[in-house]
């Protein structure tokens, strides 16, 4: 075990009896044996059996932490006087580390990478195939053509989501996935974890910005994880009003870029 790097890990649950104790043990299986590490499960008020589950897996390094449900971020922002990692990771209770290789890689990287707070790894569905999330900043076009299909001003949304890159070469990124990301605990620690303004959505986009004002933000492709990526608010009315909401609370601080 190499004592010279700790990890943690925050998982922000609601509702996720389903798939997180997977999430849990594919954390474990990659990490244990390799470094120190916490993971911690931050409840937002799950009324199904989620608890329960997360009980019912036995190991020592895992903290549950029951919270009033004040949104993803703020979820995440729960531990943040806890963390006592070198490196933490930011996880979706639908996410899956394939192994501790790809583990491996993104710690290799961060050692080798003084300048970098937060790594955001190749992102991908349970088939294999590609989540297309290294993406640029965004304008309210942006916002608003991901709800019209994607063949409506096709270029741009390639544009958007880097797409000749070709998924394929270690480069920066101005807009990260909040559903996996290795951060630096001092980085993380230094910008004040999430602006907690953001209830979910654009929260992850603003964490991106107010590292790389002080750090540097890498895509890096050569690690992967997998995503059970479900679109929420594609399906459902409420979602899109926080989707919309936090758009607005996004553009306000940042400055409004329409096009």
């Amino acid at each position: 075990m190499n004592q010279s790097v700790s990890l943690s890990f925050t998982i922000v649950t609601h509702n996720s009896q389903d798939r997180i104790k997977s999430t849990v043990l594919s954390i474990i299986e990659a990490v244990d044996g390799m470094y120190p590490y916490k993971i911690f499960v931050v409840d937002n008020e799950s009324t199904d059996q989620t608890i329960d589950v997360i009980r019912g897996i036995s190991n020592s390094q895992i903290e549950i932490i029951q919270s009033k449900n004040q949104g993803f971020g703020s979820g995440h922002n729960t531990v943040l006087s806890k963390l006592q990692s070198m490196y933490h990771f930011i996880v979706n209770p639908d996410i899956q580390i394939k192994d501790s290789q790809s583990l491996k890689i993104m710690i290799d990287y961060m050692n080798k990478n003084s300048n970098v707070g937060l790594l955001s790894p190749l992102i991908l569905n349970d088939d294999g195939s590609i989540q297309h999330l290294f993406r640029n900043i965004p304008s309210v076009l942006d916002a608003a053509i991901r709800f019209a299909g994607k063949n409506v001003l096709r270029k741009r949304q390639d544009k958007f989501i880097n797409l000749e890159s070709g998924y394929n070469q270690i480069l920066p990124i101005e807009n990260a996935s909040g559903s996996f990301m290795l951060v630096r605990t001092d980085i993380f620690k230094k910008v004040k974890g999430f602006d907690e303004r953001y209830f979910m959505y654009y929260e992850d986009t603003d964490l991106t910005r107010r590292i790389n004002e002080i750090s540097t933000a890498m895509f890096v492709p050569t690690a992967s994880v997998v995503h059970g990526w479900e679109r929420a608010n594609g399906r459902n009315i409420k979602y899109i009003l926080i989707m919309l909401k936090s758009l607005y609370k996004y553009m306000n601080k940042w400055g409004w870029k329409f096009w």
